[in-house]
């Protein structure tokens, strides 16, 4: 099952905002969430308290890895059956950042998923002005 936490579309209208001197909060409006188990909850919650994002997507994929031979039963290391999520994270500290950089910062703050078996994460990090270069 795939679920979205803060949808891009959320983003639009804070980038609108910031264009017009208001504040992204201002601009937020409703927040969208998403409905997934204990690995994807915590995932959005460390992510946004540690990166105060501007954009969060979080996308469960496991179900389209859910016959992966080798992969639930025990030999993976994987112990849930969350064990794939791609996330898009737009966040003002990742200024200055390689993307290499960006994603270690990113596997270390969520390092107790992968060991609670989080098994494959794919990132998009991004600072607001490259998101909003790749988002008009």
């Amino acid at each position: 099952m795939s679920a979205t936490a803060l949808a891009p579309l959320a983003a639009a209208p804070r980038a609108a905002a910031r264009r017009a001197g208001r504040s992204s909060a201002a601009a937020r409006g409703p927040r969208l969430r998403a409905t997934y188990g204990p690995i994807g909850e915590s995932i959005e919650k460390k992510i946004a308290e540690e990166l105060a994002p501007e954009v969060l997507v979080v996308n469960d994929d496991s179900e389209k890895h859910a016959n992966h031979k080798g992969l639930h039963d025990g030999h993976a290391g994987v112990r849930s059956n969350e064990s794939h999520f791609s996330v898009t994270v737009v966040s003002e500290q990742f200024a200055g950042m390689t993307p290499i950089k960006r994603h270690r910062l990113v596997n270390s703050i969520l390092q107790k998923e992968f060991d609670d078996g989080l098994h494959a994460l794919q990132l998009s990090t991004k600072t607001p002005a490259e998101w909003e270069k790749t988002n008009k």
